[in-house]
This record gives C-alpha cells, sequence and structure tokens, in this order.
C-alpha cells in the first residue's frame, strides 16, 4: 500500500504464487522464492499456506543484508484446474495457488 512505514513498524509482503499448469508443483521440484528486502527487517515470521517456516529449515534470512529465500522443497503449488462450458466450448482456468507472507519489523 501507499502508506508511509516508519521504524519499528511491521511490515507484511505477501507472495502470491500461481501455477497454471495441468501438474502441481512438488516439493521434488525445489522451487525457491527469493527476495532482499529494503529496508532491512528484523523479527521474521513466515508462513506457507498459514502453515509456519523455520528459519533454516524453510527459509533462510540475511539481517545484514536483507536476502531472503525459502529452503528448497518447501514450496508446493496445487495444479491449475481447466473447465469448459458445454454450450460455447470456452475454456477457464483456474490457476492453483500457494500465499507466502513474510512479516518483520522495519
Amino acid at each position: 500500500s501507499p502508506d508511509t512505514l516508519s521504524s519499528c513498524e511491521e511490515v507484511t509482503y505477501t507472495f502470491i504464487i500461481q501455477n497454471a499448469g495441468n501438474e502441481a508443483v512438488l516439493a521434488t521440484d525445489d522451487l525457491v522464492v527469493s527476495d532482499t528486502f529494503a529496508p532491512i527487517l528484523s523479527n521474521l515470521t513466515v508462513t506457507l499456506n498459514d502453515t509456519p517456516l523455520a528459519v533454516g529449515t524453510g527459509y533462510t534470512y540475511d539481517a545484514t543484508t536483507g536476502a531472503f529465500a525459502t529452503v528448497a522443497g518447501q514450496i508446493t503449488v496445487p495444479a491449475a484446474t481447466f473447465t469448459q462450458d458445454p454450450t460455447t466450448g470456452v475454456v477457464t482456468t483456474t490457476p492453483g495457488v500457494s500465499v507466502l507472507t513474510v512479516s518483520g519489523t522495519i
């Protein structure tokens, strides 16, 4: 949002990961999401689909540079679903979605 934040306030980043393919993204696909937070965050909490991820096993974070990355194999994303209108034949794709949320103090 365009709101102005000050030091010692919490900020939340929400990553919406979509899969438009007909196969799910599995842990064995080793999907990684990375970003560098500026300003640097402290007191991170990280969830994937509302399930907490732990530092070291679920994600890594360098508090001196702001570099964040999920650990390979943590993120899965369901396959898309496809429906076809029986009258028009139009196919509609609904992507599979996973939500990664990172909160911390600036």
